[in-house]
């Protein structure tokens, strides 16, 4: 079960990629507060949803 956090810092990482144009997991990790896990977590639900290429 994933919690509204988890939805929002995924929303807030889907907002970083349209406007960056970048997946680079170093950049998102710095720019964006999100911890590594996490990220990991959120780009592959995004990439099984179709938003990543």
């Amino acid at each position: 079960m994933q919690t509204r956090s988890y939805h929002q810092k995924k929303a807030m990482v889907k907002r970083f990629i349209r406007k960056k144009k970048t997946t680079d997991t170093s950049r998102i990790l710095n720019e964006v507060n999100i911890d590594y896990d996490t990220l990991m977590l959120v780009l592959a639900d995004l990439r099984n949803e179709g938003d990543l290429g």
